[in-house]
């Protein structure tokens, strides 16, 4: 099967990684040294989980490297849940083994007599740790001695098998959920595990600020924070080249210029468009594309997308800030003071909208009194299908 030229979506690796090695290598040092905690933060569609994947390739021979995925807890006992079998998931991997994670499992369902078979067979941490839910389920462990004791178990586990642990909280902002406890109980966890570190990658600058950053929140200066950027644009224009190239079909500069122009640097939507351009220039057998070819490209990227971003305008946004989008919409930067006017509302009356689609990542602050819509494929939609100005 034939090599993809663009992947869109999910974990992307190299050679479709690009522009991340200062991050990379800034966390690995931090990982090796086992120096501190972090905490990566980025809209949606930055790349995230693909920087996660990657620094768990570059780490896993010295550490093991847990990724939890916050989006599948509703409940305490969720938490337990899930982070208890990705750490023995990721142990099963990286040791090569066989049927971990297929016997421990058997806490969460069936008989409980025959859990208890099961956990005796697999001896130590985890065979106390699987003993605990049993006793969830029996009812005599309650939701917050489960989260208690899964933090005891990842240290228990990591000086069992002589083994650092890095466990990385993907959408970590999910935790919210629980009213600060699992952040409250992290506070002494932290300072306590000397051989587990803590990565929090989301995409809520009012948590990170609630969580790590004001000084009376629970884990206040206990991170380093990497704010990741759009990839720079002479990695994208390079990538989008060579890739085209190994089909042997060409992009005029300006054509680039347009796709950066366009998808604003968002890994996702550079792959997408790529896709799309390469899959046209088969169709129409191109082996050069230029300005039109990136242009019916993009339109076809946004019809994709059409009702995503419907459904995310009108349902994510208050009717204030859907206004404030629209305006907003009109150039990648604009002042509050024209917002305001073209409102016909006064500039203090817009605080609350705009600290909100600031704090859930929807725009950028780039200077006192300047916004902007980080998603530009979400603002030239808002754009064309709201404020209905198609010039761009």
């Amino acid at each position: 099967m034939p090599e993809s030229l663009f992947v869109v979506g999910g974990e992307v690796e190299p050679p479709y990684f690009i522009g991340r090695e200062n991050e990379i290598e800034k966390m690995k040092l931090d990982i090796e040294t086992l120096a501190q905690n972090n905490v990566i933060i980025g809209p949606r569609r930055i790349g995230k989980t693909s920087l996660l994947r990657n620094l768990k390739t570059r780490v896993e021979d010295e550490v093991l490297f847990v990724t939890i995925n916050c989006r599948e807890m509703t409940g305490l006992s969720d938490f337990f849940r899930v982070v208890t079998r990705a750490l023995l998931a990721a142990y099963e991997e990286k040791h090569q083994l066989k049927g971990l994670v297929q016997k421990y499992s058997r806490v969460f369902r069936g008989k409980i007599t025959a859990a208890y078979k099961s956990l005796s067979e697999i001896g130590g941490s985890i065979e106390h740790i699987g003993n605990v839910y049993l006793r969830f389920r029996e009812k005599d462990v309650n939701e917050q001695e489960l989260v208690a004791e899964t933090f005891d178990f990842i240290r228990g586990f990591s000086g069992e098998k002589k083994e650092p642990i890095i466990l990385a909280f993907d959408e970590f902002q999910e935790l919210r959920r629980f009213n600060g406890y699992i952040f409250n109980i992290l506070k002494s966890q932290m300072d306590s595990q000397s051989s587990v570190r803590y990565i929090f990658s989301g995409s809520s600058v009012s948590l990170l600020h609630e969580v790590f950053l004001k000084p009376d929140s629970p884990l206040y200066l206990m991170t380093a924070r990497i704010q990741l950027e759009p990839i720079e644009e002479q990695h994208v224009k390079k990538y989008i080249r060579d890739r085209l190239l190994t089909q042997n079909i060409r992009i005029t500069d300006s054509a680039l210029e347009r796709i950066y122009a366009c998808t604003g640097g968002f890994p996702f939507y550079f792959q997408k468009i790529g896709f799309i351009l390469y899959q046209n220039s088969v169709l129409k057998n191109k082996n050069t594309i230029d300005d039109v070819d990136v242009e019916n490209a993009f339109n076809s990227m946004l019809n994709e997308f059409d009702s995503e971003f419907e459904s995310r305008y009108e349902w994510k946004f208050s009717d204030q800030q859907k206004t404030i989008l629209k305006f907003l919409s009109r150039e990648k930067y604009r002042r509050l003071s024209e917002i305001s006017s073209d409102m016909q509302t006064p500039a203090s009356s817009l605080t609350t909208s705009m600290r909100d689609l600031y704090n859930t990542m929807t725009i950028e602050k780039p200077e006192e009194g300047m916004y902007g819509i980080l998603d530009n494929v979400f603002r030239i939609w808002v754009r064309r299908n709201i404020l209905d100005e198609f010039s761009e």
